[in-house]
């Protein structure tokens, strides 16, 4: 039980370490652990509960660096422009209160929520794949058609299509090998392109104020909730991820307002790591990196889930503090800082990672990706119609048009 408990402390360590340094994920690290598996005589079981905190625990922590500092990781890149504007008010870490009622809220929610889900996720799962394309176009036209004027509708649609067609270049060919192309592709969509402005200008950040007084629940029920129940179809179904999640709650509630965009988004985060592993058991697929080391750490089963579900709320309460506490300490200095230093050493930062993951290539794709990611700000659009770069490909994949697409475009 000690020996367990102490992989769990590792792995918030972990999560800490990777939700705190942009451009680091736990994805990255999780291989390793499970080869630690193969390469010594340490407990699977044990190593799988590390792999499971870590996750858990980078989700939390994530959001801080998203926060103030405007350097999004999958699955926040949709929360940088709420949180930004909170921070630009003076309310940084109220941000950091909502992310952080929005992650253990999810967490919690989704395990309560667990048991009488396990009988519906196969046979959802069965109806839903074969129309996975048509579920996604649907998002896609509703989240367009939502800019209600027809000048901005355009704009909106050329956004998508531009972010889309990056993301069909990028992901989908040997251009730049994949996946090392999110780091350029995130980054300059949701990065780079909200710390430009920023540092083009003079603006210094207000000084921030640290309330301590508790967020009341009541009025943020409806975003959690809904954020939750669309984390789970997000951990679930394959193609569907948290910001298009964040979307569909946002439809559910009819909700708005920055603050609860933050609990929402942040709920289906949590809620999404949490459901990648029950996908293990339900539908014997990982959707995730995390779900994928833990698959081969070990079969679960019920008792398995039991275990790691357990695992996640544990972590989960330990991530809720140090984020309320790590986020509590840069909300009381950041402000200090000279603030277009600080966004220039964030640049920087994010172009050196570039090309450490993604290679000399991933730069044109930083720069087409923070053109486009600038497109929003200007035409007054959602930044959200940028996720056509993940949308656009998957739409094309489960539609069985991909290679099609891609050998018209002569790739």
């Amino acid at each position: 039980m000690l020996e367990t408990l102490a992989f769990v402390v590792l792995g918030v360590g972990l999560g800490t370490f990777t939700g705190l340094i942009p451009g680091i994920h736990s994805n990255n690290i999780s291989p390793f652990l499970a080869a630690l598996a193969v390469a010594s005589s340490l407990s699977s079981m044990n190593l799988a509960a590390a792999v499971v905190a870590m996750a858990i625990t980078n989700v939390f922590i994530s959001y801080i660096p998203s926060t103030f500092l405007g350097a999004p990781e999958p699955g926040t890149e949709l929360s940088v422009l709420p949180a930004h504007r909170l921070l630009l008010q003076g309310e940084g870490y109220e941000a950091i209160k909502l992310t952080a009622l929005g992650c253990l809220g999810g967490l919690l929610l989704g395990a309560a929520l667990l048991p009488p889900a396990l009988f519906f996720i196969w046979p959802a799962y069965g109806i839903l794949k074969p129309q996975m394309h048509w579920l996604l176009l649907a998002v896609v036209v509703v989240m367009i058609a939502l800019e209600h004027s027809r000048a901005r509708i355009g704009w909106a649609a050329l956004i998508f299509l531009l972010s889309g067609l990056l993301g069909l270049l990028t992901l989908d060919t040997n251009l730049c090998g994949g996946d090392k192309a999110l780091m350029p592709l995130l980054s300059g969509l949701f990065g780079l392109s909200v710390l430009l402005p920023s540092l083009a200008g003079k603006n210094s950040l207000p000084e921030q104020r640290v309330e301590e007084k508790p967020l009341e629940v009541r009025p943020n029920l409806r975003p959690l909730c809904a954020g939750t129940a669309a984390g789970a179809l997000t951990g679930i179904i394959p193609g569907i991820g948290p910001s298009q999640g964040t979307v569909l709650a946002q439809l559910a509630t009819r909700s708005r307002g920055m603050r609860e965009f933050l609990v929402a988004v942040s709920g289906v985060n949590t809620a999404k790591a949490l459901f990648s592993f029950v996908a293990l058991y339900a539908v014997g697929r990982p959707r995730s990196g995390a779900a994928v080391a833990v698959g081969q750490l070990m079969e679960v089963g019920a008792r398995e889930l039991v275990f790691l579900v357990g695992v996640a709320l544990l972590a989960g309460g330990i991530a809720a503090v140090l984020h309320l506490r790590l986020g509590r300490l840069a909300a009381k200095h950041i402000w200090r800082l000279p603030h277009r230093a600080v966004c220039l050493a964030v640049v920087v930062g994010i172009t050196c990672l570039t090309v450490f993951y993604s290679g000399l290539i991933g730069l044109p794709i930083l720069v087409t990706a923070t053109a486009i990611g600038l497109l929003p700000a200007v035409t007054k659009v959602k930044r959200t119609h940028c996720m056509g770069v993940i949308m656009l490909p998957c739409i094309l994949y489960f539609a069985g048009a991909k290679d099609g697409v891609l050998t018209a475009l002569g790739l």
